[in-house]
Order: C-alpha cells, then structure tokens, then sequence
C-alpha cells in the first residue's frame, strides 16, 4: 500500500507502507542532490541509498587524478553548461560532521555529443532539465556519519547501528 503522493515544488514523489522506499521525480530545474536532500527531509531518511535516471540541464562533477608520487586526489571540478542524459548513478544519504543531511553520489552521463563520462557529482551544479526520476531505499536501524578518513584527511561515511 502506498501513502499518498507529496506534491511539492521541488519533487512529487509516494512512499510505500511496507518496504518504506519512496519513489518518485524531480521537477525540472530542482538541482539533483539538492532535490534528493529535500525528498530525506520532507520523508524523514536519514541513512539509506538511492538511483535515478533522467534529463540534466548542466552537470558539475569531479574525477580523481594520480599525482606522480602515487597520491589519489580528486581533479578541480567539471562544470559542464549543456544538457546531458543521465543514464545511471548511486548515492548514499547519510549526515554530514555537524549531523546536517549529505550525499555522495557517482553518476554516469552522456552529453549532447554522444561522449560518456562520469564521476562525483556536485551540489547545486546538476539542475534537472525535464525530469528526474529516482528510489530511494532507506535504512532504519544504521547510522550513517561523515568523519574524517585517517589516509586522505578528508570526510567520509562510517558506519554504525543507530544510536550507538
């Protein structure tokens, strides 16, 4: 049994009664994990995962690149002002260090050219061109918190059961 659809600006979307997932489509211009953060908020998630597929009118992302001394890092940013299809991607939602809601995303695109590429998508650098349809598949008993990787001195998800 399905809840009612939430018809809000950004997002129309349903949540199921019994597996909890909550499916639905960004509106165009609604930035993608911007819109996705908004879908967690208005139906209460806070760790889980998510895919979608659909149109975009820009995209932002970045790319890691090897130094020479074998350091991983990623590039400076691609910001990409032309429209795109993408074709797959997985992110996880979880909280950020200050207990905020974040995602980290990998998406695959193919651009007006017929180019593939992917990588780590950007907040508010990926708005929605006609839609954006996504699941998300929530998680109840597990916390997700982003901390700081002892190796790369940067924030990452770790894991833990809620609460503890």
């Amino acid at each position: 049994m399905f809840i009612l659809a939430n018809h809000h600006e950004l997002f129309e979307a349903v949540k199921d009664d019994v597996t909890k997932q909550i499916i639905g489509r960004l509106k165009k211009g609604t930035d993608l994990l911007g819109g996705i953060i908004e879908v967690c908020r208005t139906y209460d998630v806070h760790a889980g995962s998510f895919q979608c597929i659909g149109s975009l009118a820009g995209i932002g992302f970045m790319q890691f690149e090897q130094k020479e001394d074998g350091t991983l890092l990623y590039a400076e940013p691609t910001i990409l002002h032309e429209p795109a299809e993408l074709l797959a991607g997985t992110g996880f939602v979880g909280l950020d260090e200050q207990g905020e809601l974040d995602i980290h995303y990998h998406g695959m695109f193919l651009d007006k050219r017929g180019n593939l590429s992917g990588g780590h998508f950007l907040r508010e650098e990926n708005p929605i061109a006609i839609t954006m349809e996504f699941i998300i598949h929530p998680v109840q008993d597990a916390q997700m918190k982003k901390k700081p990787d002892p190796d790369f001195n940067i924030p990452i998800f770790s894991f833990s059961k809620r609460g503890g």
